[in-house]
């Protein structure tokens, strides 16, 4: 029999030639798929405990199997490279490494098993163990959050939106929305961990396992709830992984959306903030510049998780049931997605800590129209219409705009000719304090409302943290 051309592979029995290199160039893995490795072993040690119990493997053979398993893990912690060109992915590399340390034995830890469930399960274990840990690190900065939140109680800011003033507010308040939406993206990572428990091992490559194989053992062993109830659902979907991706990329829609204010914040139009020189850079040629970098790099690098999670949407849309190969990149995208989140949120959490917010510079450009709104609703509370009340404030905001004053500097006598009362009294009572002091009801800017907020808050961390 003629040898055969070409690198020889675990799986060629059924092939005359070798993988021409240009293939093997485009569908070796190995050099992005080895980060499952820690999940390749767990899932294998869990795999031989069920072909303990059917029969395939005694309880010598798997201790054998066990020590060589962890041997391999230990080396590659170790830096040791055991890793050859023939090694098509990390699943196959590890079997070879197995084989050539225990014999023929090494040979067994595949039997009833398909590369399609054990890469799924693989994949699922990485999720689930990456899902902890970027949970973690949320809590983390919510923690760093509220505490400026409480370090900074009372101090006022003008609150934004379209870029615009519109009413004051106090600074905690407005940290706490970070805090409350960082919350929801726990709720989804939990609801993410409470709804993928199922184990994909025993589905085969699609027609589930010929041994009887204790699937519920193995799924307890590996930390699943039960055993998956459809071995074409198993291998097929990556649901998980769309999930997974769009819970990662909503974390760092909202990291980007508050590293736009503080990019903006920082500059010296505004000076609200003054980023730590350790989460800023300089500029190669002006050497006076001083660049809120990290929050650029937050906003930058959000664009990128969406990225991500639209090519497995459009990787996964097309392919036909129940696997095809298409579905080998589907890790890239999860792995440099959780590495990338993992990132951000360590960097907003220290950075926001070790900034200096600049209370003085917010007072200073706080507008005297910021008070337009209280205006209105004192003229409702007494008794003026709150359609009337808003027309007669914005003529006076309009009619000071005119000679370039704010409105509240225009006389006594013109606020009450558009039809204020009592403008002297009125006018007292018109202050950014009083405008804050007035929003107590739940969920506003008062000092009250905030300090519940505060209390809510280290409700949600004690629960949280269980």
């Amino acid at each position: 029999m003629a040898e055969k051309k070409g690198k020889k592979m675990m799986w060629d029995g059924r092939f005359d030639c070798g993988m021409a290199q240009s293939m093997i160039d485009l569908s070796f893995s190995l050099d992005f798929d080895k980060e499952l490795l820690e999940e390749d072993i767990q899932g294998s040690l869990g795999h031989g405990k069920g072909l303990v119990e059917s029969g395939v493997l005694t309880k010598a053979d798997y201790a054998k199997i066990r020590k060589g398993l962890l041997g391999i893990l230990d080396d590659v912690h170790a830096g040791k490279n055991l890793w050859l060109p023939t090694d098509e992915d990390v699943h196959m590399a590890v079997e070879r490494v197995l084989t050539d340390r225990i014999g023929d034995l090494g040979k067994k830890i595949h039997t009833g098993r398909s590369r399609n469930d054990q890469v799924s399960t693989d994949f699922k274990l990485y999720m689930r163990h990456r899902a902890a840990e970027v949970r973690a690190l949320v809590v983390e900065l919510q923690k760093s959050v509220l505490d400026v939140a409480k370090k900074n109680f009372g101090k006022i800011m003008p609150g934004y939106t379209h870029l615009q003033q519109a009413q004051p507010i106090l600074f905690s308040h407005y940290m706490m929305s970070l805090f409350f939406a960082l919350s929801r993206d726990v709720k989804r990572l939990d609801n993410f961990l409470d709804l993928h428990v199922e184990l994909p091992l025993g589905s085969g490559a699609i027609a589930g396992s010929a041994f009887p194989y204790h699937r519920q053992l193995v799924a307890e062993e590996l930390g699943f709830e039960r055993p998956s109830a459809n071995s074409i659902d198993a291998v097929s979907h990556r649901d998980m992984a769309l999930e997974f991706l769009n819970d990662l990329a909503i974390i760092a829609n909202t990291l980007s959306r508050y590293a736009e204010d503080f990019v903006i914040w920082s500059s010296s139009e505004f000076g609200y903030l003054t980023l730590s020189d350790a989460f800023s850079s300089g500029s190669s040629m002006m050497p006076q510049k001083k660049n809120p970098d990290s929050m650029e790099l937050i906003r930058g690098k959000s664009g990128r998780m969406l990225g991500n999670y639209t090519a497995m949407f459009t990787l996964v849309k097309g392919a036909p049931l129940s696997y095809s190969r298409d579905l080998q990149e589907d890790k890239q995208p999860v792995f440099d997605s959780t590495r990338t989140v993992k990132v951000l949120l360590r960097v907003m959490s220290e950075a926001i800590s070790s900034a200096r917010w600049n209370f003085d510079k917010m007072e200073d450009r706080m507008l005297p129209a910021l008070l337009a709104t209280d205006l209105a609703d004192i003229l409702v509370e007494d008794g003026v219409p709150f359609r009337d009340a808003h027309r007669i404030v914005g003529s006076l905001v309009g009619e000071a705009a005119k000679l370039g004053e704010q409105f509240t500097d225009l006389s006594d006598e013109e606020w009450a000719a558009k039809g204020v009362p009592n403008p002297k009294d009125v006018k007292k009572r018109l202050t950014f304090a009083y405008s804050v002091s007035r929003r107590n009801i739940e969920g506003g800017t008062g000092a009250n409302s905030v300090k519940n907020q505060f209390k809510k808050a280290d409700a949600i961390l004690k629960k949280e943290s269980k």
